[in-house]
This record gives C-alpha cells, structure tokens and sequence, in this order.
C-alpha cells in the first residue's frame, strides 16, 4: 500500500497509489497473467534477479570470481559488493519491473503488443548492423 508513482496533472506532480484497489480492508490481492505470472514484467524481472544472484554464489562456491546477464546493475552489486540484502533486491526488481509492466497499454487479459528481447545483430549476421536491426524491429 505504501508503494506510489508520480504523474503530471496538468503540469503539476501527483502523486498516487501505485495499487489504488488496495488498502486496510483488502483481504488478499492476487497477480495472474494467462500465461503465468513469469510472463508479468514484474515477476519475470525477480525470477531473472535471484536466477543470477544463485548462479553467481554457486560459481563463487567453485572458485569462479565472474558471472554477468541480465539484470546485471541489480545482481552485480548484490552479488560483489553484498550492497542489497535479497530481500531488498527482490523489492527493487520487483518495483523497477512493475514499473515496466505498467509504462505500456495493456488489453484485458493483460497483454500488450510489446515484448523484450536481447538481440546481438552479428551474431544473426555479419551484414545485419544497428540500422539494420532497428529497420527490422519497426
């Protein structure tokens, strides 16, 4: 209940609940996505985060000092420098992924008409470039 968002009403900053269904009264509140909850921004982002975070102590645990993907600038501090407890890492992804989750129009069903994905163009190609790509993708 205490997580908020800001917003411009009419050039002025306002602020508002970020679950404005919840509050004292609400028994339970439960997330769902037709495809399940991995396909929610916000719980795809966690499962990636605390992925990361295993593979890194596990590789700590054999002698490797090295380990990187996605999510780095959360996992990477957390992991290193042990700046983020997990449980504050997981409130941090959790946020910063319902924050992507809700940035974009969404039907019924929660669904939108975007989707996320890491593309490295030389690894499709020698030819395919930045520009290339980009073209591709709209």
């Amino acid at each position: 209940m205490d997580m908020t968002y800001d917003t411009l009403d009419e050039g002025n900053v306002k602020t508002l609940p970020l679950f404005a269904d919840i509050s004292n009264r609400t028994p339970r509140c439960t997330f769902s996505h037709p495809t399940g909850l991995l396909f929610s921004t916000q719980f795809a982002q966690i499962a990636l985060v605390v992925t990361e975070k295993a593979a890194f102590e596990d590789m700590r645990s054999k002698g490797s000092a090295f380990a990187g993907h996605s999510l780095g600038e959360y996992s990477a501090p957390a992991s290193i420098a042990d700046v983020l407890h997990i449980s504050a890492l997981v409130d941090v992804v959790f946020y910063c992924g319902l924050t992507m989750q809700c940035a974009v129009e969404r039907d019924f069903q929660n669904r939108s008409n975007y989707a996320m994905c890491a593309v490295n163009p030389f690894c499709v190609s020698q030819t395919l470039n930045d520009a290339a790509l980009r073209m591709i993708l709209t």
